[in-house]
């Protein structure tokens, strides 16, 4: 009897945490798919009022805590913290060259900045530090590290992309969007990868960047397609 009262809390907590998850998923389905037209159209504050807030912005789901908190892997965050700036640093060389789909893309790349903040908070030895802040005038941006990793890994800021020209035609927007699309496939597929290996503490985490990453993917093809 005293073993079963013990593991009662356990099995509480955790079929709490599983309710909010599927409340989470489920709203998910609930959201019907956009447009193009309106995905292009979207300015940077208009994610949530097109019901896009909840699908990209899955890292804002509130983790369950523990009384006893596991060692956190510290390389592991790093990683994923590398992951993130590599994708600020894409997102500000796309927004330099295609300045059109500034109102879309710096709704995302704000995402990308609250996971980093999101990373450094659980672990105070990853930096907060962005790749850029504000590309210049010139279009140019600092182009991030590429970060250590398997297959799927975001390369960092593709050759060349520094120093692009501003290029706001129909087909250098579709490209950008599809080449962004790739990249945050290639992130989640990173999240994923580690939230599989890392410790209790962070993986809860990385598994919703993995869901962030994957809805933005999602949302940068539809855009991209037509």
């Amino acid at each position: 009897m005293g073993q079963s009262s013990g593991g009662a809390p356990g099995r509480g907590a955790q079929t709490t945490w599983s309710a909010q998850e599927c409340d989470w998923l489920r709203s998910v389905r609930r959201v019907a798919a956009p447009s193009r037209r309106a995905v292009l159209a979207l300015p940077a504050t208009g994610l949530a009022a097109a019901g896009l807030g909840t699908l990209a912005a899955g890292c804002s789901t509130k983790l369950p805590t523990s009384a006893v908190e596991p060692p956190v892997d510290l390389a592991a965050a790093q990683a994923a913290a590398g992951t993130e700036r590599a994708l600020l640093a894409r997102y500000d060389a796309a927004i330099a060259s295609h300045p059109a789909l500034t109102g879309l893309l710096a709704g995302l790349r704000a995402h990308h900045a609250q996971h980093l903040a999101a990373l450094a908070a659980l672990v105070p030895g990853v930096s907060t530090a962005d790749p850029t802040t504000t590309p210049s005038a010139g279009g140019s941006s600092t182009p991030a590290a590429s970060p250590a990793g398997g297959a799927g890994t975001p390369t960092g800021t593709p050759p060349g992309t520094a120093t692009a020209p501003v290029d706001d035609s129909t087909a250098a927007r579709a490209s950008a969007l599809a080449a962004l699309a790739a990249a945050e496939r290639g992130a989640a597929g990173a999240h994923r990868a580690t939230c599989l290996s890392t410790t209790t503490r962070l993986a809860p985490l990385l598994a919703s960047l993995y869901a962030a990453e994957s809805c933005h993917a999602d949302l940068l093809a539809l855009g991209a397609t037509g």
